[in-house]
């Protein structure tokens, strides 16, 4: 979502939110673009490992934030927030079909991937699986970090971008992602241990938090 018109797709999801399908429309028509750099990282953060295609996640993404009720964001920060949840879900839902499969018990439905054969490797699945659950453990912790893992890693925003949704300076985003990474990477720091990627480049830190 441009600045320029932020407010326009804001108003536009609110009016979704009520039902409005000519609204809901034009709204993804104006995220549509963000939705699928978001997703594409996603791919080729697991490349090789997964025939989730980009624009296919995409469509999920829309499902889970159009179908239904769909949400009101508040906010650009808010709609990002929503984004990033909406993005882990998803892998994750993904990770538990294919890890039920392998128990050989019941997979849990996941929308189109039967129609489309989606499948995960096995390892990668697993790793998802474990960054989810080791992601609730460090909420209980400090929930605004928390958020800003989100953010940088199921979203794709830079430190910039994250200390603008979340209200706070670049150098506390920055602050809370090292304390965040060394954590997350202390428990996971088993077999399959999952490689946290720096944020996107955004120029040099600010001083003050």
């Amino acid at each position: 979502m441009g600045s320029s018109d932020d407010d326009r797709t804001l108003e536009l999801l609110r009016q979704a939110a009520t039902g409005d399908l000519v609204a809901r429309d034009e709204a993804w028509l104006r995220v549509h673009d963000e939705v699928l750099r978001v997703a594409g990282a996603q791919r080729r953060r697991w490349s090789g490992n997964w025939t989730l295609e980009t624009r296919v996640l995409a469509n999920e993404v829309f499902i889970k934030l159009f179908g239904g009720a769909p949400p009101a964001p508040s906010s650009r920060g808010h709609f990002f927030a929503l984004l990033s949840k909406a993005v882990r879900h998803i892998l994750v839902n993904y990770s538990e079909a294919r890890a039920a499969t392998k128990r050989g018990g019941g997979a849990p439905h996941v929308p189109l991937a039967e129609e489309l054969g989606i499948s995960l490797d096995p390892e990668v699945s697993d790793d998802i699986l474990d960054l989810n659950e080791a992601l609730d453990r460090f909420e209980r912790l400090d929930p605004r970090a928390a958020k800003v893992v989100e953010l940088l890693f199921f979203a794709g925003l830079s430190h910039a971008e994250v200390a603008d949704a979340l209200g706070i300076s670049r150098a506390t985003a920055e602050r809370d992602w090292s304390a965040a990474k060394a954590w997350l990477n202390r428990e996971l720091s088993g077999p399959a241990t999952i490689e946290l990627p720096a944020a996107a480049s955004d120029g040099p830190s600010e001083e003050s938090g």
